[in-house]
């Protein structure tokens, strides 16, 4: 259901990312696309090949979710290898004269190379460049250090963290749920996607909630009941969702009081 959801909140994001890509291939030309096809032929061409990549991405994402980064780094290459044999099909149907082990293995070699070094660049922009920190509303006026430091110290961890989302989805948290790169973070007023590492919020939210699955946090305000079904424990919360409680996150959640 999660990944359902997910698909609805990036779709608009999603189709503005096929269009640019698309656009931009079918306007440079590139692998010779240029001089053997028209425009409107380059169009319909990048389009599909476009429109595959980002849906086996999606695939990939949903069924690698809350692996380690080497399983991600890893799955480029039946990634690639499915990638480059889909754009080759295309090529033997289109052009004349392509064909060969030549052929494809150029294509090949090119498709896992891409591939390879955007997943290497996202990971390196994630783990070096683009880690938050904690966001706070601009002051009306001018504090003294001391003064700063101490509201900042009576501040509620929970509520600083909401300051990362949209005013209209502060309210109290739910849950979370760590998704690739990223941690969907689900309140009472609805939820929304942030480019964090599921350990980082679980840090400095400190305490408000507990960690129930590697790839889960829940609230205990949000939890609704409890669910025991072929030998497995899952949190029901209040936006319907159910969610897994690992063996060896169960001590705490019964300590907690989630699980009887």
């Amino acid at each position: 259901m999660s990944f359902t959801m997910r698909q609805r909140m990036g779709a608009p994001k999603l189709v503005f990312l096929w269009l640019l890509i698309t656009g931009f291939a079918a306007a440079t030309g590139p692998f010779g696309t240029f001089e053997d096809m028209g425009l409107p032929m380059r169009c319909a061409y990048w389009g599909f090949i476009s429109g595959v990549s980002i849906l086996l991405t999606l695939l990939q994402q949903h069924l690698l979710r809350g692996r380690p980064e080497g399983w991600r780094l890893l799955a480029q290459l039946p990634y690639g290898v499915l990638l480059a044999s889909l754009a080759h099909g295309m090529n033997l149907w289109i052009f004349p004269g392509w064909g060969g082990w030549n052929d494809f293995g150029f294509l090949l070699a090119v498709t896992l190379s891409v591939v390879l070094l955007v997943e290497i660049a996202v990971f390196v922009l994630r783990n070096y460049f683009l880690q938050p920190g904690p966001q706070t509303d601009p002051p009306s006026g001018q504090a003294l250090p001391e003064e700063a430091g101490q509201a900042q110290s009576e501040v509620d961890p929970q509520e600083n963290f909401l300051r990362r989302l949209p005013l209209e989805k502060r309210a109290a948290l739910v849950r979370l749920e760590a998704q690739d790169h990223y941690l969907l973070v689900v309140t009472a007023k609805g939820s929304e996607t942030l480019l964090m590492r599921m350990a980082d919020a679980e840090a400095e939210l400190q305490g408000a909630g507990l960690r129930v699955h590697r790839s889960h946090w829940v609230a205990p305000a949000g939890v609704t009941r409890h669910l025991r079904q072929k030998g497995r424990d899952f949190l029901v919360t209040q936006d319907g969702s159910e969610i897994p409680v690992s063996r060896s996150y169960r001590p705490a959640a019964q300590e907690a009081g989630l699980i009887t």
